[in-house]
């Protein structure tokens, strides 16, 4: 009997082990809905997939905030479909926590300015203007998109993903840091300092010198008329 019981043992102790090798283990829910529904847009590891004629999904690799991946989900901005009525809220949550804290590996918001502007004159301005205004790329045939309103995450993700024409910066020609500094100083020009007067859209020195000269230039005129119909 204490043999036959040692064998029972064993062999359940076989099984036991058998099962725990076959059996895999569950899958992350956000992993697995990221990976069946999100990935053959914004690629496996949420660094963004360009497609030939239009981009498909942006770069996720800087999106910290799960709260705005969740409104993502849940309104479905330009071209991305709705999730509202498709996942739960719960399975929302799962995803944008998954994309925050996983995916999310290009950090934001501690760069220097002042090493983000020359960065920026250096790799940006040329087509994105130092406005970041965007504008007309006639070796292309394209315009190159303004970047006023584009969040952190956006811009950070767009240049280690390289969208369409543009080109990709990866970790050999700019590090985390310098990324962090293009986005800083970009954040600084979407929203400069205003020390008074009519910022006239902050359409640049050049445009508000010329209006400046023109509005004194007929204020000259208007002074000529005036001495000239007075003596009239």
């Amino acid at each position: 009997m204490p043999a036959l019981a040692g064998v029972l043992t064993a062999v359940l102790a076989c099984a036991s082990c058998f099962c725990q090798q076959t059996t895999a283990a569950p899958q992350p829910e956000g992993e697995r809905i990221f990976a069946q529904r999100c990935a053959r847009c914004h690629g496996e590891s949420g660094q963004g997939i360009s497609a030939a004629i239009t981009i498909l999904g942006p770069s996720l690799e800087a999106e910290h905030n799960p709260g705005l991946v969740m409104a993502a989900e849940e309104i479905g901005p330009e071209h991305m479909p709705r999730f509202e009525y498709v996942l739960s809220v719960d399975q929302m949550r799962a995803v944008s926590g998954y994309v925050a804290q996983k995916l999310a590996v290009i950090p934001v918001g501690g760069g220097n300015v002042s090493d983000g502007g020359e960065l920026y004159r250096s790799y940006c301005a040329t087509c994105h203007r130092t406005a970041v205004r965007g504008g007309a790329l006639g070796f292309v045939g394209t315009n190159a998109p303004a970047l006023t309103s584009d969040s952190a995450a956006l811009i950070a993700g767009t240049i280690r993903w390289g969208p369409g024409p543009m080109p990709s910066f990866p970790q050999a020609v700019l590090t985390d840091a310098q990324v962090d500094s293009i986005v800083k100083y970009i954040q600084v020009v979407q929203h400069p300092a205003n020390p008074g007067g009519r910022a006239m859209d902050w359409i640049g020195p050049v445009i508000e010198g010329v209006a400046a000269w023109c509005a004194v230039l007929a204020l000259i005129l208007f002074c000529i008329w005036t001495e000239i119909g007075g003596r009239g």
